[in-house]
């Protein structure tokens, strides 16, 4: 009786989870979100991702899971197209996650599939990198969600915000004015974040994380300096932008990552 009462506990349960269906971003009204927004995010990632270096053909980490109504991250996927060396270090990573703040749908709590990225910092790619979702949706999803005020996402925004003369200028721009400390041999990146306001001015600068030495002090004195950027445009309308850089500290000069 026992071996029967289990078996049918086991098909009930079975079927229960095959009824609850997990929804896309597109079909939720509120999508999930790491506890504390982007940048949050961004700084989880720098935090517990060891990086092993690639000599070629670095890459971001493309990844796929699924925020459970309880807010517990399950079945998560590695989707680069091709392999990649760190995608053990991601599913380590993401192992670790605190439970999210899942998506609803007409008020209800719900389960919802995500595609996300990590920002590789010896990944070959243009200078302007964020590490806001990856997502195949035309829905723009923003950051914070204040009415006029909204803070959108680097990601699949129409118009992207852009320094008027081009990043090689606006790395020429750092250079000129960084004060590098006077440490023998010290080199190594800043990863920085700031908001493109609807005027091209920067604001809410943040250091994600600098090499010491008053490295991360010396990047927010200098960002905010910065000439007025064309700010990101979306539905015809400048809007507030969410942007994250790198800057090489030492050794070279800083100069854009492109292909």
């Amino acid at each position: 009786m026992k071996k029967i009462a289990l078996l049918i506990l086991l098909v009930s349960s079975q079927i229960m989870l095959a009824q609850t269906k997990i929804y896309s971003e597109k079909e939720v009204d509120n999508q999930p979100y790491f506890p504390g927004g982007w940048n949050e995010w961004i700084g989880f990632v720098e935090k517990n991702m060891k990086w092993i270096p690639e000599k070629k053909g670095a890459q971001n980490i493309q990844i796929e899971f699924t925020v459970q109504a309880n807010g517990a991250i399950t079945d998560i996927k590695v989707i680069n197209p091709k392999p990649n060396i760190n995608e053990k270090e991601a599913l380590r990573v993401m192992a670790l996650s605190p439970k999210w703040i899942p998506a609803t749908l007409a008020g209800k709590k719900v389960p919802c599939r995500l595609k996300y990225g990590m920002f590789n910092p010896w990944a070959d790619t243009e200078p302007a990198l964020t590490v806001a979702p990856f997502s195949n949706s035309n829905r723009i999803t923003p950051v914070i969600n204040d009415d006029d005020n909204l803070i959108y996402s680097a990601a699949g925004i129409e118009v992207k915000p852009k320094f008027p003369e081009g990043f090689e200028k606006f790395y020429q721009f750092f250079n000129n004015n960084f004060q590098a400390p006077d440490e023998e041999g010290l080199k190594g990146k800043v990863y920085a974040t700031f908001i493109v306001e609807k005027d091209g001015s920067l604001s809410d600068i943040k250091i994600l994380r600098d090499i010491g030495y008053g490295t991360g002090k010396e990047t927010i004195r200098v960002l905010n300096l910065s000439p007025k950027w064309n700010p990101g445009i979306q539905n015809g309308k400048p809007v507030r932008v969410m942007y994250s850089m790198p800057f090489t500290i030492g050794g070279i000069k800083t100069l854009p990552e492109t292909k």
